[in-house]
């Protein structure tokens, strides 16, 4: 039999098959209970399906039903509460088994749907017997492979096909009654060529405009651009409302929300012990309702007790859409002490940790963040001068701090103005054992100035970048990178690495980092690959430039993240705790140095600002507010803090260990 005659003869056995398929009376929930076991590799609660366990799920799965009226069902959640088990494979076999049809399921990844269809969903199809229904690997026309792929199910009836929705030419190709678009917000929002990517996937149900069913669920991201708020707005906006054991009132699960009448807080409530250690028996809930408290052991009757409420008008009939933290989650996925545990990762003492704080109100509250423009607050930073003079390296006052010996120094340099018109920016800063930092010093060789007036440009004195021109910046910032300097202690130290920023006047900066004598002197550069922060990535803060062997590039974005929360940072020098590692200390103003216009000012020139490409935030960057303030000295910390990260891996490295700067204080402690 030819490849052809194949082909129209398994057409022909599909149509006779599918004329044999009944609507099912069987609601998807109850489908999957009566056919539904789970095995160990894929949750830790192996065995029988149960919807007792997410009692949450039953409304939303059902609405697949041809008899409930819902056409478009969108859900907003945090995670861990098994939406994925419960809702998209359950409710897939329902459709293969029970009431076929051709079915769309995408994410925004190609790697997570593959993941999804091999192992979760495939092992739906064999623990539900439903293996037979789906046809064999088979040769089409067009040389092309049908019935059991890794993006696709044929059965009678129906088939489904999977794939990355930010696929737009996909999108275009077929014709669909279910549909399952998964991990929404972290789908390109559109594209120049195709417009918008939600548009385009709900135009695949046109056909089915009376009967589709459209699944848009994910757990948020960033505000500005979230696909899910969208689409949850859109709809009538349903919470799942629980009985509270103390009064049976029924109140929706919140963090933290006012008591009506009252000053109270309601929400998740904790205690810590005297070392600011969680006391998990402590964790409890305050009612909303009646400000009575009750622990997480009665969250599984209250669960069975729970109904989904609608909140507001849907935009169209037929629209529902579902809001759920992962406040709810079954026992054995996520509890109340789990949660706090991650509030109290991304709020410590000091001050909160925007990206940790981002992944809470995300994965547990089912919130999306809104990202703050707000720039370092320089009266915050200039809160960090200490009795200290400029010049001395503060050694005592770090021990007394807390902190430990200082470790090491470094001094950064910045370009500024133009070859014939001069002016080199430095700071030399003072690392401590903790990781904390104490500026020595910080100054400018050079005159240049922006933007001045004729006046100013007759009378002052040019400094240049030649290296052979008489008043060249470079021996007087040898100068500086030889001297010694003193700590309050008594003893001598030298600049151990020296960062010169290579990415204005390149050349003549090369020079003077290729023909120094002086030891660990390298050309630095914010990277330029990496133009914004991505959210989930765990980056190098360096790497080497392939280009030379002694320069280094930093990614400038993540320092300034990590800068701004060590800003942040809280701590008063008269109740004799110890500074939290990485506070930044500075000396006491004088000479014209340490000012706020020339120096703190510099930090708040700069706020961080969402990346968006296609309608989808990418991650963050960091830009100036306005064109003409001055971030001198704000990058002068930035290539500190890089050096001070990069000289610390490569001595651990030489001596053939990875690890932290704690790791670093430590082997050179020891000696080894």
């Amino acid at each position: 039999m030819t490849v052809e005659a194949k082909y129209f003869v398994d057409q022909l056995t599909d149509i006779l098959r599918s004329s044999r398929i009944r609507i099912s009376d069987l609601k998807p929930s109850e489908w999957a209970e009566k056919y539904r076991v789970l095995t160990s590799d894929i949750t830790s609660r192996p065995g029988a399906f149960k919807y007792s366990h997410t009692p949450y799920l039953t409304e939303v799965v059902n609405r697949l039903s041809p008899y409930d009226p819902a056409k478009i069902i969108a859900v907003r959640k945090g995670a861990q509460i098994g939406y994925s088990t419960g809702v998209i494979e359950s409710g897939i076999g329902w459709i293969i088994s029970e009431n076929p049809g051709n079915i769309l399921f995408m994410t925004g990844s190609s790697d997570l749907t593959e993941i999804a269809m091999n192992k979760k969903i495939d092992q739906m199809i064999d623990s539900c017997g439903l293996r037979p229904l789906i046809r064999a690997n088979s040769q089409r026309l067009k040389n092309q492979r049908t019935g059991d792929t890794k993006k696709g199910k044929e059965f009678p009836g129906g088939s489904l096909i999977a794939g990355n929705a930010s696929n737009h030419k996909m999108l275009r190709q077929i014709s669909v009654r279910y549909g399952f678009l998964d991990d929404l917000d972290s789908i390109k929002k559109s594209s120049d060529q195709s417009g918008d990517t939600i548009s385009l996937f709900m135009k695949r149900f046109a056909a089915y405009r009376e009967t589709m069913k459209v699944f848009l669920i994910s757990t948020p991201e960033q505000k500005s651009t979230s696909n899910i708020d969208e689409a949850f707005d859109l709809g009538d906006q349903r919470y799942f409302k629980v009985p509270c054991p103390c009064c049976g009132d029924y109140i929706v699960l919140e963090w933290a929300v006012e008591i009506p009448g009252s000053k109270r807080m309601a929400g998740i409530n904790w205690q810590l012990d005297k070392d600011g250690k969680l006391i998990e028996s402590s964790v409890k809930y305050i009612c909303q309702s009646c400000g009575k408290s009750f622990d997480e052991s009665h969250k599984h009757k209250m669960l069975q007790m729970g109904s989904w409420e609608p909140t507001a008008e849907p935009s169209q009939p037929g629209y529902y859409s579902y809001q759920i933290s992962a406040l709810y989650a079954p026992a054995g996925h996520f509890n109340w002490v789990d949660a706090v545990r991650e509030y109290l990762q991304a709020n410590p003492a000091s001050g909160r940790l925007e990206e940790k704080w981002k992944v809470f109100l995300n994965t547990v509250l089912g919130q999306s963040y809104e990202l703050s423009k707000a720039s370092p607050d320089a009266n915050k930073v200039q809160a960090g001068i200490r009795h200290y003079k400029i010049g001395t390296v503060p050694e005592w006052v770090s021990e007394k701090d807390g902190n430990g010996k200082i470790v090491m120094l470094t001094c950064a340099a910045d370009l500024n103005g133009v070859e014939e018109d001069a002016r080199l920016d430095y700071e030399v800063v003072a690392w401590s054992e903790s990781g904390s930092s104490y500026s020595v010093t910080h100054g400018s060789i050079g005159t240049f100035v922006i933007r001045e007036d004729r006046e100013e440009r007759m009378e002052r004195t040019k400094w240049t970048y030649d290296h052979k021109r008489q008043r060249s910046v470079w021996p007087k910032f040898e100068e500086i990178l030889r001297r010694s300097w003193k700590t309050d202690t008594g003893r001598d130290m030298q600049i151990t690495v020296t960062g010169v920023d290579t990415g204005h006047y390149t050349d003549k900066a090369y020079t003077f980092v290729d023909t120094t004598n002086i030891p660990g002197v390298f050309g630095v550069r914010g990277d330029k690959e990496e133009q914004y922060r991505k959210y989930k990535a765990d980056l190098p803060i360096f790497k080497r430039a392939k280009e030379r062997p002694n320069m280094y590039l930093f990614d400038v974005n993540y320092i300034k993240d990590l800068l701004a929360d060590l800003i942040k940072l809280n701590w008063d020098a008269h109740n004799k705790e110890d500074q939290p590692p990485g506070f930044m200390n500075y000396p006491e103003p004088s000479n014209g140095l340490y000012g706020f216009e020339n120096f703190f000012k510099h930090y708040q020139a700069e706020h961080r600002v969402d990346e968006v490409k296609a309608g989808v935030s990418m991650g963050t960057r960091w830009k100036k507010k306005q064109s003409n303030l001055q971030n001198h000295c704000w990058d002068l910390r930035v290539y500190n803090y890089a050096l001070k990260e990069m000289w610390a891996s490569m001595v651990l490295q030489e001596a053939g260990k990875k690890g932290t700067w704690n790791d670093f204080v430590k082997y050179l402690l020891e000696g080894v």
